[in-house]
């Protein structure tokens, strides 16, 4: 009973918030994050792991629009509002190839997992 109420919560959460803004919600591993997300266990499944630059080049971002997102998301100090403006700075067609590569990765996008 509390998973399915907390999957509801979820559902009205991502409906008010809206999933179709830059920022997006990742899930892998039984656990999710927003890409803004600041947890240390986020850097841990994007960073340390190699899957952001694999998933960035995967997406065919430019050079540069990779070593940005990797600077503002792989970073001890993380500030929500940088992320926030490199994702925004994106165009619709390359947040949708990195959403893509994300998902040709193992994660799922703006879903929460019934787990």
């Amino acid at each position: 009973m509390r998973q399915a109420y907390t999957a509801a919560l979820s559902a009205v959460i991502l409906t008010i918030v809206g999933c179709g803004g830059s920022n997006f919600l990742i899930y892998k591993d039984a656990k999710h994050y927003y890409m803004t997300n600041k947890s240390d266990n986020l850097r841990k499944v994007l960073c340390d792991s190699g899957d952001l630059a694999r998933i960035t080049r995967d997406a065919q971002l430019s050079e540069d629009l990779r070593k940005e997102l990797f600077a503002s998301m792989c970073t001890q100090d993380k500030v929500k509002e940088h992320v926030l403006a490199v994702l925004e700075k994106m165009t619709k067609e390359q947040r949708s190839a990195l959403k893509l590569a994300f998902q040709n990765n193992g994660y799922q996008i703006n879903t929460i997992a019934n787990c």
